[in-house]
């Protein structure tokens, strides 16, 4: 796959700032479509170009694709395992694989597929790391936070106010599903919060504190 020239033609060397968002971004206080410094360089990298086909620019949304997008999914996950476990990387593997003639490549793909066990064990692995971004990406939105969970200082309480408030609500919603079934990945407490991007524990933490100042300093 590497070898092939609409990978080649899309791999120029390109300098890459793998957190760019604009909590590193500095602007002028005079200008701010100027641009004063970007911070957090430390985990950045010399990359092919593909490596950002992923971010799309809003105005060019609504063009078509020029590439199949399919060809560089699986490059685009090889290197975020550490951020994103390695089931999404093993399904895109897996996708390729099935696909590998109609994606143009001769031969036959050096990946293998797996068998029919391994293959209904990752479907029930990638079914949770689906609704794990997916709760993420509704979270995030719901709190108005960014997809790491930060929020402004004077958002703070506000902020894990609602959260603890979504997580009991989900958690009922959760245990008193009567139509759950083999194939919902989330059905009990201990699999909701193994995916919950925030920190629950710190809610905890806090109430914890909150409640023993209360009695000790009425």
């Amino acid at each position: 796959m590497a070898a092939s020239n609409r990978v080649r033609n899309s791999a120029p060397p390109l300098l890459f700032h793998p957190d760019l968002h604009t909590r590193n971004i500095f602007v002028s206080d005079d200008n701010p479509s100027i641009i004063t410094s970007i911070i957090d360089w430390q985990a950045a990298s010399i990359e092919p170009a593909f490596w950002y086909s992923d971010e799309v620019p809003d105005f060019a949304e609504g063009s078509p694709r020029l590439m199949n997008d399919n060809i560089f999914r699986p490059f685009r996950y090889c290197n975020r395992t550490w951020k994103d476990g390695a089931v999404a990387l093993r399904h895109e593997m897996i996708e390729t694989a099935r696909h590998w003639n109609e994606l143009g490549f001769e031969g036959q793909c050096p990946y293998p597929l797996p068998t029919r066990e391994e293959h209904e064990k990752h479907e029930k692995e990638y079914r949770l790391f689906e609704a794990a971004q997916n709760l993420r990406t509704d979270l995030s939105r719901l709190l108005n936070t960014a997809s790491d969970g930060w929020v402004p200082p004077d958002g703070w309480e506000a902020a894990q106010s609602a959260q603890s408030e979504l997580f009991e609500g989900m958690l009922q919603a959760v245990l008193t599903n009567p139509d759950s079934d083999n194939d919902e990945p989330v059905r009990d407490e201990m699999t909701l919060r193994s995916i919950w991007p925030f920190d629950l524990e710190r809610i905890l933490v806090q109430y914890i504190f909150q409640s023993i100042s209360a009695l000790l300093w009425p």
